[in-house]
Protein backbone atom coordinates (compact mmCIF):
# COMPACT_ATOMS: atom_id res chain seq x y z
CA UNK A 1 0.00 0.00 0.00
CA UNK A 2 3.04 2.19 0.53
CA UNK A 3 4.60 1.62 -2.27
CA UNK A 4 1.00 2.44 -4.38
CA UNK A 5 0.96 5.63 -2.25
CA UNK A 6 4.54 6.55 -3.66
CA UNK A 7 3.36 5.56 -6.93
CA UNK A 8 0.45 7.62 -7.10
CA UNK A 9 2.28 10.88 -5.54
CA UNK A 10 4.71 10.78 -8.04
CA UNK A 11 2.40 10.35 -11.12
CA UNK A 12 0.20 13.18 -9.42
CA UNK A 13 4.20 15.36 -9.41
CA UNK A 14 4.49 14.13 -12.81
CA UNK A 15 1.25 15.21 -13.98
CA UNK A 16 1.93 18.44 -12.28
CA UNK A 17 5.47 19.18 -13.76
CA UNK A 18 3.99 18.54 -17.34
CA UNK A 19 1.01 21.09 -16.96
CA UNK A 20 3.68 23.84 -15.45
CA UNK A 21 5.95 22.83 -18.49
CA UNK A 22 3.65 23.64 -20.98
CA UNK A 23 2.76 26.67 -18.98
CA UNK A 24 6.21 28.02 -19.43
CA UNK A 25 6.38 26.98 -23.05
CA UNK A 26 3.79 29.36 -23.72
CA UNK A 27 4.98 32.02 -21.14
CA UNK A 28 8.54 31.63 -23.16
CA UNK A 29 6.88 31.64 -26.55
CA UNK A 30 4.89 35.24 -25.47
CA UNK A 31 8.30 36.51 -24.22
CA UNK A 32 10.01 35.55 -27.79
CA UNK A 33 7.23 37.40 -29.27
CA UNK A 34 7.49 40.64 -27.08
CA UNK A 35 10.95 40.31 -27.69
CA UNK A 36 11.30 40.41 -31.42
CA UNK A 37 8.69 43.11 -31.23
CA UNK A 38 11.42 45.11 -28.87
CA UNK A 39 14.33 44.32 -31.00
CA UNK A 40 11.53 45.74 -34.29
CA UNK A 41 10.68 48.71 -32.18
CA UNK A 42 14.84 49.32 -31.26
CA UNK A 43 15.55 49.11 -34.83
CA UNK A 44 13.10 51.62 -36.06
CA UNK A 45 13.83 54.40 -33.14
CA UNK A 46 17.39 53.88 -34.19
CA UNK A 47 16.52 54.34 -37.71
CA UNK A 48 14.72 57.51 -37.05
CA UNK A 49 17.93 58.58 -34.64
CA UNK A 50 20.25 58.09 -37.19
CA UNK A 51 17.82 59.90 -39.72
CA UNK A 52 17.57 63.11 -37.93
CA UNK A 53 21.28 63.07 -36.83
CA UNK A 54 21.63 63.25 -40.81
CA UNK A 55 19.21 65.96 -41.01
CA UNK A 56 21.33 67.90 -38.39
CA UNK A 57 23.97 67.91 -39.77
CA UNK A 58 23.20 69.12 -43.29
CA UNK A 59 20.90 71.92 -41.37
CA UNK A 60 24.38 72.65 -39.88
CA UNK A 61 26.59 72.31 -43.07
CA UNK A 62 23.17 75.21 -44.56
CA UNK A 63 23.58 77.33 -41.73
CA UNK A 64 27.20 77.63 -41.83
CA UNK A 65 27.36 78.49 -45.32
CA UNK A 66 24.48 81.04 -45.37
CA UNK A 67 26.00 82.72 -42.28
CA UNK A 68 29.30 82.85 -44.43
CA UNK A 69 27.25 84.44 -47.69
CA UNK A 70 26.13 86.66 -44.94
CA UNK A 71 29.30 88.09 -43.55
CA UNK A 72 30.16 88.06 -47.53
CA UNK A 73 27.09 89.91 -47.82
CA UNK A 74 27.71 92.75 -45.18
CA UNK A 75 31.33 93.18 -46.31
CA UNK A 76 30.40 94.28 -49.37
CA UNK A 77 27.56 96.34 -48.93
CA UNK A 78 29.91 98.14 -46.44
CA UNK A 79 32.32 98.39 -48.88
CA UNK A 80 29.92 99.74 -51.11
CA UNK A 81 28.70 102.18 -48.32
CA UNK A 82 31.54 103.25 -47.65
CA UNK A 83 31.97 104.30 -51.62
CA UNK A 84 29.13 106.15 -51.75
CA UNK A 85 29.84 108.02 -48.71
CA UNK A 86 33.50 108.61 -50.07
CA UNK A 87 31.97 109.62 -53.50
CA UNK A 88 29.38 112.11 -51.72
CA UNK A 89 32.06 113.47 -49.15
CA UNK A 90 34.64 114.29 -52.04
CA UNK A 91 31.58 115.20 -53.98
CA UNK A 92 30.99 118.07 -51.46
CA UNK A 93 34.99 118.97 -50.64
CA UNK A 94 36.50 117.95 -53.55
CA UNK A 95 39.03 115.67 -51.55
CA UNK A 96 39.13 112.50 -50.87
CA UNK A 97 38.38 111.79 -47.02
CA UNK A 98 41.28 110.79 -44.55
CA UNK A 99 39.51 107.38 -43.54
CA UNK A 100 38.77 106.40 -47.02
CA UNK A 101 42.19 106.50 -48.42
CA UNK A 102 43.17 104.89 -45.11
CA UNK A 103 40.58 101.80 -45.68
CA UNK A 104 41.61 101.70 -49.59
CA UNK A 105 45.26 101.27 -48.29
CA UNK A 106 45.09 98.51 -45.71
CA UNK A 107 41.41 97.64 -44.74
CA UNK A 108 41.14 95.04 -47.08
CA UNK A 109 43.50 93.34 -46.40
CA UNK A 110 43.40 93.15 -42.63
CA UNK A 111 39.29 92.29 -43.12
CA UNK A 112 41.01 89.13 -45.30
CA UNK A 113 43.50 88.00 -42.58
CA UNK A 114 40.54 88.08 -40.03
CA UNK A 115 37.93 85.95 -42.04
CA UNK A 116 40.46 83.13 -41.83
Amino acid sequence: MNLANEISALESELQSLRTENEVLKSNKAIIEFENESLHRQVSKVNAERDNLMRRGEAIKSLLDQIGGSLMLGLRKFHDNERDIEAARLTAETGEMPMFVAQSRGNGHAEADKTEH
